[in-house]
């Protein structure tokens, strides 16, 4: 028997007073991230982009769903609340379910090695100033079939092609959008989806005795924009601007199609978007048919200034997938891949497609 058990009660009493504040610190965290979830899953299901916070949200899954395996730790160890452990331990099991199904299992194509494969290389190329031979060893390396390019400077771009002269022989526009190719480009049409400002292009390449459709794609980014709710108060509202209105405009399109055709580019949206799913209803996402993983190509060396004027960092880990291959059923995907960093703050993406026997040879 302790020879001070009154000095041994008060120590005992201090030891938990703490972790009981730590026990409604963690209850409080784990029950309001749990309302935030289940309230974004009935609100998705309900509004979708149309309600901006839940658009904004969904941009940055599968990030916001990490949380969800600390959950059930917490309600074991902490919390101590078992209906709270088991929900969150089921809510765990299915995340890691759903991970495994969307992001690393990728399908098989089986499609005979006989059928020629086709290799399309896409880069936004966000206007940077540094050295194209970085983007020149990159190419020379991957020997893609078809390359296409945004957000490219002029001067940046006649130094690209004159080192590829040879390589890619038919190479169509000179400022912001280029497409280079392997095969005769047969046609050339400058776009302007839903009438907007970002440009966009149409080409249909010769390849052997089948004709393809190639589209080259940027789409207006979403920002935080200024609105003003009372005459003195404002506040920032996540806008996707025309970008809505620009793949209703490029889905009516790719409907149309009736050649084997595929879509690259930057388009500003990830895969938990509505217009993303606009688009898969039509077209197939190559990385997410033959990739591994999930896939982001944003931001890299992205300038933090440009959201909080003042920071001066620089963020050089990819959160969130903007730039794609989409394709249709024409074809099959091989594999895809995100490839290594060059400069952009986009990260290149390259996909490897087989034509169907059905639809003919490339």
């Amino acid at each position: 028997m302790s020879p001070h058990p009154q000095e041994d009660a008060i120590a005992d009493g201090a030891m938990i007073k703490p972790y009981r504040f730590l026990q409604r610190i963690a209850q409080l965290l784990a029950y309001a991230y749990s309302a935030l979830i289940v309230s974004y899953l009935i609100l998705r299901l309900i509004f979708w982009d149309r309600l901006w916070p839940i658009a904004l949200m969904g941009d940055f899954v599968p990030w916001i769903f990490l949380p969800i395996f600390l959950l059930p730790i917490l309600g074991f160890f902490i919390i101590k609340k078992r209906g709270f452990a088991i929900v969150s331990s089921v809510a765990g099991i299915c995340l890691l379910g759903w991970l495994h199904v969307t992001y690393f299992s990728p399908q098989q194509t089986n499609i005979s090695d006989s059928q020629p494969t086709l290799k399309i290389f896409s880069l936004n190329l966000g206007w940077h100033h540094k050295s194209p031979q970085a983007l020149v060893n990159l190419i020379e390396e991957e020997k893609p079939d078809l390359i296409c390019l945004q957000e490219i400077k002029e001067d940046y771009a006649k130094e690209v092609f004159s080192k590829f002269a040879a390589l890619y022989p038919h190479t169509l526009g000179r400022g912001y959008h280029v497409i280079l190719s392997r095969y005769p480009i047969r046609s050339f049409q400058k776009l302007k989806l839903a009438g907007g400002n970002e440009p966009q292009e149409r080409a249909i390449i010769a390849m052997n005795q089948q004709d393809v459709v190639l589209y080259n794609i940027s789409t207006t980014p979403p920002w935080f924009r200024q609105h003003k709710i009372l005459p003195f108060l404002k506040i920032p509202v996540y806008e996707y601007g025309d970008r809505p209105a620009q793949i209703q405009d490029l889905v009516r399109r790719l409907q149309k199609e009736t050649l084997p055709t595929i879509a690259a580019g930057d388009f500003n949206l990830t895969d938990q978007s509505q217009d993303y799913y606009y688009l898969k209803a039509v077209m197939q996402d190559a990385f997410r048919t033959a990739g591994v993983g999930f896939g982001f190509t944003f931001p890299h060396g992205w300038d933090l200034s440009l959201l909080v004027k003042q920071l001066n960092w620089k963020l050089t880990f990819p959160l969130v997938r903007l730039d794609y291959v989409w394709y249709s059923h024409h074809w099959g995907a091989k594999s895809a891949n995100v490839l290594p960093a060059i400069g952009s703050e986009h990260l290149p993406v390259w996909a490897e497609l087989r034509m169907r026997p059905e639809f003919g040879r490339v």
